[in-house]
C-alpha cells in the first residue's frame, strides 16, 4: 500500500476531530448537582464534601449563595458512581479579616451542627448513578440518634 500526499490533509482533519470530541466527557462518569438546606432555607454557604465507601479520593463543592452545589474531584467536574458518605461544613463570615500576627482569620460561628462535619456522624449517605445526578441534602439541627459531641457519633 502506498501512502498518497493527496489525503493527508483529509486524514489530519479526521485525527483532530476524533480527538477534539474524545475527552469532552472528563474522567468521571458521573456528575452531580443540588441544593443545601438547613431547616428548609437554603445554606448560603460552605463546603459539602464526599467521601467514596469503595476507596479513593474525596469530592468537593463549595455551597452557592442559593445553597446550590457542583461536585468536583481535584480540579475535574465530576465523581466516580458509587456510594458516598457526605459532610456538610459552613461558617459565618469572620467578623475580623486577620490575626493580631497577620494570619488568615478564623472561621466565623458555625452554621451547620457539628455532627454533620464528620462522616461517621452525619447520617448522610446517598448513592451516584453514572451521568446527571441532582442530590438535594435537606439539613435539620436535631441531632442523629446516639449523638455524643465527646465521641463524635
Amino acid at each position: 500500500m502506498t501512502f498518497r500526499w493527496q489525503c493527508a490533509p483529509a486524514m489530519l482533519a479526521a485525527v483532530v476531530a476524533v480527538a477534539a470530541t474524545a475527552g469532552c466527557g472528563g474522567p468521571y462518569d458521573a456528575t452531580l448537582t443540588g441544593t443545601v438546606t438547613l431547616e428548609g432555607n437554603a445554606l448560603p454557604r460552605g463546603t459539602v464534601a464526599f467521601h467514596p465507601l469503595s476507596g479513593g479520593p474525596a469530592a468537593y463543592a463549595t455551597i452557592d449563595e442559593d445553597g446550590t452545589y457542583e461536585v468536583r474531584t481535584g480540579r475535574e467536574r465530576g465523581l466516580p458512581a458509587g456510594e458516598y458518605e457526605v459532610t456538610v461544613t459552613a461558617h459565618e463570615p469572620s467578623t475580623i479579616t486577620q490575626t493580631a500576627t497577620g494570619g488568615p482569620p478564623p472561621p466565623g460561628k458555625a452554621i451547620t451542627p457539628a455532627w454533620y462535619r464528620w462522616k461517621e456522624s452525619s447520617g448522610l449517605r446517598v448513592t451516584v448513578d453514572r451521568g446527571s445526578n441532582e442530590i438535594n441534602l435537606e439539613l435539620t439541627s436535631q441531632p442523629p440518634p446516639g449523638w455524643n459531641p465527646d465521641r463524635r457519633g
